[in-house]
């Protein structure tokens, strides 16, 4: 069980690295700014056109983010990712700025359209940062406290964002919310104006292809393959309801529970303060089967919305959407883990891409879907039906998420993966493709597994059993989690050492090329790596 202490512990270790730190908090701004400008723009439409002008609103933020997404993978691929996320960030300050005086100005028209672009620049930041964080830790354990603070700042933003929009939409106007959120991304820029980023890692653009190209591949790839079919299917789907529940939402806080401006700031922060419980819950997911957690997670995003139609009180309906939450949180952990899983390396990113198009295309389509869905059976009975479209897929889709769980299982190497300080900072998907890779080798008492002076064309593991390492005369023993070999392998000369197994042992072998591929893709594993190397030649060499 995950304690609230191991979560402020994980806070505190990531913002030990300054660069860290203040990319942290320009993403915490980011999110609170576009959750707290979602509010408010639901709040005007409202008051300007009814449920039909919510809808509206939903699908104009998030169309040309779901055209642009696609193609926005490549981004951080051939520009300089720091770059990147501060131009974004700097866009969506403006387009804050914009929204707040064509607010004041009396112009509906330039409200909707800058809302346009900002729903472009936040889809971009968020790759951006995923792509930046692994060049500015400098510990495997850095690195893993960033992306855990990552996504905790993400689901407090969701609550803190919509809480304040909601306050301030009831004492004063959307206008008010939108040239603060301005502010906020504004002092984000400044924060990311003085990150600084070392060891680059520079792509060109001829080795990651056209965007057109990386979009037809992720295509292909998508539908080469049924499992990662259906969960993109299903993710469309959740997406789908997600845009329903963004315009349900402000329907229910001014026709079901007559409330005023403020309650649909409070009801989405309810869906922030589930994600940061459902957030935690995930953490405890690593190496589990994760096909069926994640169908139970839609189950559960969907069955609190059909509960709210009978019973329309705001205490009820805010604990509702506080599962929901939870189960949106679970549900990302658990979908984009499988598919890291399931999709080859190379054809990931693009992959995403695709993704992230369809899935904001389909949040888009059910803001607009909403307002007609409401019109047809009215405001309580549209809660109903969109929330009994998840729980009927996962019916439906049930066997196949469990065949998927079958063919995905993480492999039982990974608590000795994770020993090893060159893989520590990859992620759980990427050490399952390290285990998917491991090649049992036995070996009997007295026989040499490598000899000094070979060529090196393997990395070790130890599973069971003891190994004498002979280096030069000097020698150690290599026991269960123990690891030898990758002296040859990251600095490309012969075996320092002699290994030999003591008694029956049973090792873990990772090819060369297979080996590199992690380790030296990864720029902080490429670090652990030469550090290990480093620290053994300096004390005895092992191979």
């Amino acid at each position: 069980m995950v304690r609230p202490s191991q979560l402020v512990a994980t806070l505190a270790a990531a913002g030990r690295n300054q660069n860290v730190r203040r990319v942290e908090l320009a993403w915490g701004a980011a999110i609170a700014a576009e959750w707290a400008h979602f509010v408010a723009l639901g709040v005007f439409a409202y008051n300007h056109g009814g449920t039909s002008a919510v809808g509206l609103a939903g699908l104009v933020r998030l169309l040309p983010a779901a055209v642009i997404a696609p193609f926005a993978a490549s981004l951080g691929d051939r520009f300089r990712r720091e770059r990147v996320l501060l131009a974004m960030t700097l866009l969506g300050a403006a387009a804050l700025a914009g929204s707040a005086a064509a607010f004041f100005a009396g112009s509906r028209l330039l409200v909707f359209a800058f809302a346009a672009v900002l729903g472009l620049a936040t889809t971009l930041i968020r790759p951006a940062l995923q792509a930046l964080l692994p060049s500015l830790a400098r510990t495997p354990e850095e690195l893993i406290a960033a992306n855990g603070a990552t996504s905790t700042i993400e689901s407090l933003g969701t609550l803190v964002g919509p809480l304040v929009a909601g306050i301030l939409v009831s004492v004063a106007n959307a206008g008010v919310v939108f040239a603060g959120a301005a502010g906020t991304l504004v002092v984000a820029t400044l924060l990311l104006g003085l990150v600084r980023v070392e060891g680059r890692i520079e792509i060109g653009a001829e080795e990651t292809g056209g965007a057109r190209r990386m979009v037809s591949d992720g295509l292909r790839s998508i539908w080469g393959a049924a499992d990662a079919r259906l969960l993109i299917g299903l993710v469309a789907a959740q997406t789908f309801v997600r845009g329903c529940l963004n315009v349900l939402i402000v329907v229910a806080a001014f026709r079901v529970l007559h409330e005023g401006a403020g309650t649909v700031g409070y009801m989405t922060a309810a869906v922030g303060v589930g994600g940061l419980a459902g957030a935690i819950g995930a953490m405890t997911l690593e190496g589990r089967p994760l096909a069926v957690p994640f169908g139970a997670a839609l189950v559960f995003w969907g069955a609190p919305l059909m509960m709210i139609a009978p019973h329309p009180q705001l205490v009820a309906a805010i604990a509702l959407l506080a599962v929901v939450g939870a189960a949106n949180s679970v549900e990302d952990v658990a979908v984009f883990t499988l598919l890291q899983r399931i999709v080859p390396d190379e054809l990931l990113t693009r992959v995403l891409g695709v993704l992230w198009g369809l899935a904001m295309g389909a949040v888009a389509l059910g803001s607009i879907a909403a307002p007609a869905l409401v019109d047809l059976v009215g405001p309580r009975s549209a809660f109903a039906v969109a929330g009994g479209v998840l729980p009927l897929l996962v019916v439906l889709a049930y066997r196949r998420l469990a065949t998927i769980d079958r063919a995905t299982v993480p492999a039982p190497e990974l608590e000795l993966i994770d020993r090893v300080p060159m893989f520590a900072p990859l992620s759980v998907a990427g050490k399952e493709r390290i285990a998917s890779k491991l090649s049992p080798r036995p070996v009997r008492a007295g026989e040499v597994v490598i000899s000094a002076g070979d060529a090196g064309d393997g990395f070790y593991i130890v599973g069971e059993g003891e190994l004498d390492i002979d280096a030069g005369g000097k020698h150690t023993t290599a026991g269960r989690a123990d690891y030898f070999g990758e002296i040859a392998l990251l600095r490309d000369v012969p075996r320092t050492a002699t290994v030999t197994a003591a008694v029956d042992s049973r090792l873990l072998e990772l090819h060369r090329d297979d080996f590199l591929a992690a380790v030296t893709g990864h720029s902080v594993a490429h670090a652990a790596g030469r550090k290990v190397a480093a620290s053994r030649l300096a004390h005895g060499a092992t191979p």
